[in-house]
């Protein structure tokens, strides 16, 4: 290759170092990396022309030939063992463009280095939660499902004795008084008379009702939030039932237990404040059923009280610091075991958040009343109501409809107590 193609290559390769240069979208070490790329072929054109300038000064050197010689090696070899970067980094028109600040050099130490940083697990997610557990680096593990509230359990309503109808009216004639003439008669004397009357008794069914509304895109995204929600409505308007069979005020709701005429008195356990007292309400529980015992001549089979209430009672001691009811590991004054079977003086005892603490409630439930239900709760879902479908929305209602017969009121008797 003759001196003038090889100069004209080094050319080329200038004008390819100058693209490289002025190329914006590159980093410093990409242009570094680069430059490197092209310095092999530079060298071998570089050591022609080298060639070519000694061969023409040693012609004119005369007698400092061999001084020449040497010298133009030791340039050569310098010059040899410059990278073309380092050679742009030298040239004139790189330290003006950094005089100008139109480009960001580093040096070959510094490339592919950077500042000491901690390495750490990167920002949290929106809601905080994953802060310390690899930030956006974790995937969540997703489970199936949703995990529901819970609520107070069903059990008054299936106290009662369970009955069905087809009307929005339940109707039964009970007897309201009784003349009794029934006695001892002597020969040829009257017999007493006995009389009776009777009364008809109409329950009017009542209603209760709910409902959620649904996105068109929830129902075909998610199709477990449909039977979620149909579930969690039917939950609701089972315990709002319950609720109405006892404290109920009559249509459009049920006519519930506690506003009834007709019940025993009540029985009042008085104040009490202190840790013994309480049993003042156990007591007065047991008066109650000898009451209805007597005077109704129904067997008592449940009593429905308050948890607050019944806690007081459990945690009652004599003045030997000994529970009244058993301790947390065995039974009343160490006999037997202990027991999760709540009971007192022989009756269920039936735990509900839905009468109110202070109020027990004592009753043949079984005998005395019974529970119509005009259907089973039904669930509907429609797209049509108000503007739900230019909404995309779907309403999901549930209905229940029954009524409470109370056959003997006085088989049902409160106790009532106050807290200090």
């Amino acid at each position: 290759m003759s001196h003038i193609e090889a100069r004209r290559k080094m050319a080329e390769l200038g004008t390819k170092a100058d693209v490289i240069y002025k190329d914006a979208t590159l980093s410093a070490s990409e242009k570094m990396e680069a430059f490197d790329k092209l310095d092999a072929d530079l060298k071998t054109y570089s050591d022609e022309v080298a060639v070519y300038e000694r061969a023409k000064r040693f012609q004119g050197a005369g007698d400092n030939g061999e001084e020449f010689r040497t010298d133009v090696k030791s340039v050569a070899e310098q010059e040899a063992k410059k990278t073309l970067g380092r050679r742009i980094i030298e040239s004139d028109a790189y330290k003006s463009a950094v005089a100008k600040k139109g480009f960001e050099f580093k040096t070959a130490s510094e490339i592919g280095t950077k500042a000491a940083v901690t390495v750490d697990e990167g920002t949290g997610i929106a809601n905080g939660q994953l802060n310390g557990a690899a930030g956006v680096l974790s995937l969540p593990d997703y489970l199936p499902g949703i995990v529901d509230i819970r609520f107070a359990p069903l059990s008054i309503a299936q106290l009662f004795s369970q009955g069905a109808t087809e009307s929005g009216i339940v109707s039964y004639v009970k007897e309201a008084t009784e003349t009794v003439g029934a006695g001892a008669k002597a020969e040829k004397a009257t017999a007493g008379q006995s009389d009776a009357t009777f009364a008809r008794v109409n329950e009017q069914v009542g209603q209760v009702a709910g409902f959620f509304k649904i996105t068109d895109e929830m129902l075909q995204d998610a199709p477990q939030a449909e039977s979620f929600l149909t579930a969690r409505l039917i939950g609701q308007i089972q315990r709002e039932e319950e609720n109405e069979t006892l404290n109920g005020t009559g249509y459009p709701a049920l006519s519930g237990i506690l506003g009834r005429a007709g019940l025993q008195a009540a029985v009042s356990a008085g104040t009490t404040g202190t840790i013994a007292n309480p049993m003042l309400l156990a007591e007065a529980i047991h008066k109650q059923r000898t009451i209805i015992r007597t005077t109704a001549f129904v067997e008592p089979d449940a009593v429905v009280i308050n948890p607050l209430d019944w806690e007081k009672i459990q945690l009652a001691k004599d003045a030997n610091g000994q529970y009244y009811q058993g301790g947390p590991f065995t039974g009343g004054y160490g006999n037997g075991g202990y027991t999760n079977v709540e009971s007192l003086w022989g009756l269920r005892a039936v735990l509900s958040p839905r009468i109110a603490s202070g109020t027990a409630l004592v009753g043949g439930f079984a005998e005395c009343g019974q529970l119509f239900r005009r259907s089973g709760i039904t669930v509907e879902m429609t797209n049509s109501n108000e503007d739900d479908f230019k909404n995309g929305l779907v309403a999901v209602r549930g209905v229940s409809r029954s009524a409470l017969a109370v056959y003997r009121p006085g088989g049902f008797g409160t106790v009532t107590i106050t807290w200090a």
